[in-house]
């Protein structure tokens, strides 16, 4: 019987599409490519997901891969900010799971800077019952570690758990630690079938 709910936050709570990020950053193909190549896919992002490289130091590193100003940079970074907008159908599903006494999580790779800033909007650490970030705990998903500390720090049983995510790669590791899975593709399906799976239509 599921009693959690585990969300993730990118691409299921919060819009992430990179090749919209850039595209709505620049005209350029030639700066979009780029930014894509030695920003958003570079080994440095994920450093700065796990926690281990500051903004402050990734900025800089950024720019002079890219050819870009660091004021040019800085602005990319904002840009990114604010396109994490929230998922409104994913939002509703979350309080409908709520308001059903199922307990909700997060467990999202996510720098402690961008996870700041929405906590600072959307409220969610009241939202919701916990959950962790990976820029603040040095782990990230796949990695099993990240799952366990999500179930020690607040006594969550796989067993008794759906674990939504995106990333196949992510619902595997979930999978193999005995949670219950859900891949999201879209908001509006991906959320119909999370209701069906749990029975809350």
């Amino acid at each position: 019987m599921i009693k959690n709910v585990i969300f993730d936050f990118g691409a299921v709570l919060f819009e992430w599409n990179p090749a919209k990020i850039v595209s709505t950053f620049t005209d350029s193909e030639d700066e979009q490519a780029r930014l894509l190549e030695h920003v958003l896919q570079h080994p440095d992002w994920i450093s700065l997901d796990r926690g281990t490289m500051l903004m402050a130091e990734a900025i800089p590193r950024c720019a002079a891969r890219v050819n870009l100003p660091e004021s040019r940079m800085e602005d990319f970074f904002e840009h990114i900010q604010e396109s994490l907008k929230l998922i409104d159908d994913t939002f509703d599903l979350v309080n409908q799971v709520l308001s059903l006494n199922y307990s909700a999580y997060f467990l999202t790779n996510m720098s402690s800077a961008f996870f700041e800033k929405l906590n600072e909007h959307h409220g969610l650490y009241q939202l919701f019952d916990g959950g962790l970030v990976s820029g603040k705990e040095l782990t990230i998903k796949p990695e099993p570690e990240f799952f366990e500390l999500l179930c020690q720090r607040f006594d969550i049983d796989p067993a008794e758990s759906l674990f939504i995510d995106d990333q196949q790669k992510n619902v595997d590791a979930a999978k193999a630690l005995g949670f219950k899975v859900f891949r999201f593709t879209s908001p509006n399906k991906s959320c119909s079938d999370i209701r069906n799976l749990l029975q809350i239509n």
